[in-house]
């Protein structure tokens, strides 16, 4: 390795869980790292370390110049505002091929490779190299589409030899705090024992840092709600504000239940042409439990084939879209619900869907009710997508559940059968109203 690369007085000294993130790099069973923290864990200076040992295993590895390493963040700006001052410390003048460029946030090494700062708000732009080594901060706060369409394929290509070995395929850190239950989630989840081979994912709180005393932990506590400090300062994944089934919990409502031989399947179903969903639903005394789930089929025909399959000996009732009455998803004379019927299920269905608002608080009132009992319990093994369209469906700027983002269909589905079997409107008897009698005052 180069002599310009020895590193100079002031290399960065990290913490005990900060370096055990830092040890953990280019493992080959750790390409794709997570490291989901507290707020001021110290996740910046974890970074510049990152960036000075990319820097160096670059030029030690023969790696080609047209591999660059960057820093990222949500936005430009906010990269250029955390990182970029810190980059500069990070590179000794040493090691640099001339003055950094203030204005592309890069600095080109004497070996060749250029680091770069960006932001990940218009990613679309930033196409063209190959990436040896990358790390996102913010990581719950970016487009998961600059990571699919872009990032990724751009950590594909890159070669290198190491100890003789040739590898492919640059590596990459994922920083951040969490955000509710989105594609941090993911691939955090990604990384935790027994899941993906090369991914390897990491969760300290801030005081695990040692970068704060806890005497302002203590401080923090008193005055923020429980659930934002736990996602803040305990890098716990929380359901975010407006999030429309805040009741699921993925722990306290998990289930083990599955479908049994003389088990009757109650099945949620919702029409949409190439969008068809179900959540099939066991009973066991006062509770329910969703065992199984279907996702995406084309159609009602394609629907009954895949259920009748699947489930050919079982009792099978359906809860359908009330719409299905009048929707024609196959020729001119049957409706969705007339080719369940025919299908051979057993049908319920009132003649207009439930309002949505009694639908939603129905499911919530089974997630858990005041009195913190909870009878809705979900197989996540079997339904993972059900439980994410639970965690992560939320409410749009008009109020009413968005449709967007693709978390709709599976949530009617499954909430289909709870508002038909556990209604949240309660009839009542007639009450009997005895006449008061009549007082003569002048008695």
């Amino acid at each position: 390795m180069s002599q310009f690369f020895n590193p100079p007085d002031g290399a960065v000294k990290l913490t005990p869980k900060q370096a055990n993130i830092y040890l953990w790099g280019w493992q080959k069973n750790a390409r794709f790292r997570d490291a989901v923290c507290g707020r001021r864990f110290g996740k910046t200076f974890l970074a510049k370390a990152e960036m000075r040992r990319a820097a160096r295993l670059a030029a030690k590895w023969n790696v080609s110049v047209e591999d660059e390493i960057w820093y990222s963040a949500p936005t430009f700006k906010q990269a250029k505002r955390v990182f970029w001052k810190r980059l500069k410390q990070a590179i000794p003048p040493s090691w640099r091929a001339g003055k950094p460029n203030e204005t592309e946030c890069t600095i080109t090494l004497k070996s060749g490779h250029v680091i770069r700062v960006v932001g990940l708000d218009n990613y679309d732009d930033l196409r063209g190299s190959g990436l040896f080594f990358l790390i996102i901060d913010e990581w719950a706060d970016c487009k998961w589409a600059a990571w699919e369409e872009v990032l990724r394929p751009m950590l594909s290509t890159c070669k290198y030899i190491v100890n003789g070995e040739q590898r492919v395929g640059g590596h990459v850190l994922r920083i951040g705090t969490p955000k509710g239950f989105n594609h941090c989630y993911d691939t955090f989840m990604d990384g935790q024992p027994g899941h993906e081979p090369d991914c390897r994912s990491f969760s300290y709180t801030s005081l695990q840092g040692g970068n704060i005393p806890e005497s302002e932990i203590i401080v923090a506590k008193r005055k923020m709600d429980p659930k934002t400090f736990s996602q803040e300062y305990e890098a716990s994944f929380e359901s975010y504000q407006g999030v429309i089934y805040y009741c699921y919990n993925r722990v306290l409502n998990a289930s083990t239940e599955t479908v049994q031989p003389n088990d009757t399947l109650h099945i949620g179903m919702d029409f949409n042409v190439t969008k068809m969903s179900a959540v099939v639903y066991v009973r066991r005394g006062d509770t329910m439990h969703a065992v199984d789930e279907f996702v995406d089929l084309f159609d009602t025909p394609a629907m009954i084939e895949a259920i009748k399959e699947r489930y050919p000996k079982h009792s099978i009732g359906v809860y359908p879209d009330a719409s299905g009455d009048n929707r024609k998803s196959v020729g001119a004379s049957y409706t969705d619900i007339s080719l369940l019927k025919n299908a051979g299920f057993n049908v319920f269905v009132n003649t207009t869907n439930p309002a949505v608002k009694d639908r939603i608080n129905s499911t919530n009132g089974m997630l858990c009710n005041t009195l913190g009992s909870r009878r809705l319990f979900v197989n996540t093994d079997k339904c993972p997508r059900f439980a994410k369209c639970l965690e992560r469906q939320i409410y749009d700027d008009h109020g009413q559940p968005d449709k967007k983002a693709g978390f709709d269909h599976m949530n009617d589905s499954g909430t289909y059968p709870i508002a038909y079997l556990f209604p949240i409107k309660i009839k009542q008897d007639p009450i009997e109203i005895n006449p008061i009698p009549t007082i003569n005052r002048w008695n």
